[in-house]
């Protein structure tokens, strides 16, 4: 049986992922395929490297830091989150908690991180190889937020959030090979996204980047469609859906610290449902 992962990203809601791979880690859970979105895809590398609360420490410790994420970033240099400080200077070898790259790349799960093409507003999917040690520039890629922050280049493509164009790639998964999959989301499991939150931000992007200006018009009709199509996939038990009671009063760029705490240890709880699932059938949450 051929196993998958998916995490959804979510800014400060996806320590709920973090909380959710930290209880795998504690069970020795693995998969053969994993995907990253956004934070989903820092969250992924960490557990690919096999550092347990790496991620924890991340979004209840540094992420209080001005480097990491403030306006004093936004007005310094345009860029709200510090993608360069959480996923370079942290990150880095030399840096505060590195990430364990040689046990990330003898990993032998897939490792597929979903960014935004700006230029097309078509998802791109890079992979592993894309990685090199104190090179991650494609999870910054992944987790790059439209309109707080300036795109990543890569190769002179400019790349955003991967949430925009693949949110959920649930259908990506299965095309790949996988029998069954875990999917982690950040919002509770009756969350319909309002496309109206998306119009202003859209209209900001298109006068640089239409296309991916576009895209975002349209990523409310992609996003609720994909979870549709997960809860289907879950009723035939081919699919785990793993979301959170409550977002704690957290959203993509603000936080709390109570509130990081509890969703980080709801994910942990909702962790204990996947190797019912895997071993057999389980309802989805």
């Amino acid at each position: 049986m051929v196993t998958g992962i998916i995490d959804v990203g979510g800014g400060y809601r996806d320590i709920f992922g973090a909380g959710v791979l930290d209880g795998l880690l504690s069970s020795e859970i693995t998969f053969d395929h994993c995907y990253g979105i956004s934070a989903g895809s820092g969250n992924l590398s960490s557990f690919l490297a096999g550092q347990y609360k790496r991620n924890y420490r991340f979004y209840v410790e540094y992420a209080f830091r001005h480097r990491y994420a403030s306006m004093r970033n936004m007005f310094k240099n345009r860029n709200f989150v510090g993608l360069d400080y959480a996923y370079g200077t942290l990150s880095n070898s030399d840096g505060e908690y590195p990430l364990n790259y040689p046990a990330l790349v003898n990993n032998p799960a897939r490792f597929t991180v979903i960014a935004s093409d700006a230029t097309t507003g078509c998802a791109h999917y890079f992979s592993k190889e894309d990685l090199s040690q104190d090179d991650y520039s494609i999870i910054m890629a992944s987790s790059c937020v439209p309109v707080a922050n300036q795109p990543v280049m890569i190769d002179g493509v400019p790349y955003y959030d991967g949430g925009i164009t693949d949110p959920v790639p649930v259908e990506r998964a299965f095309a790949d090979g996988c029998d069954k999959v875990v999917l982690i989301t950040t919002h509770p499991i009756d969350f319909v996204r309002d496309p109206r939150k998306d119009i202003a931000p859209a209209q900001v992007l298109k006068q640089t980047y239409p296309a991916i200006g576009q895209a975002l018009l349209h990523r409310a009709e992609v996003y609720n469609a994909q979870i549709e199509l997960a809860r289907q996939f879950a009723n035939e038990g081919k699919l785990l859906i793993l979301a959170p009671d409550d977002t704690y009063g957290l959203n993509t760029l603000s936080k709390t610290r109570q509130g990081l705490i509890n969703m980080y240890n709801d994910g942990v709880e909702k962790a204990r449902l996947v190797q019912e699932f895997l071993e057999g059938d389980v309802d989805d949450e």
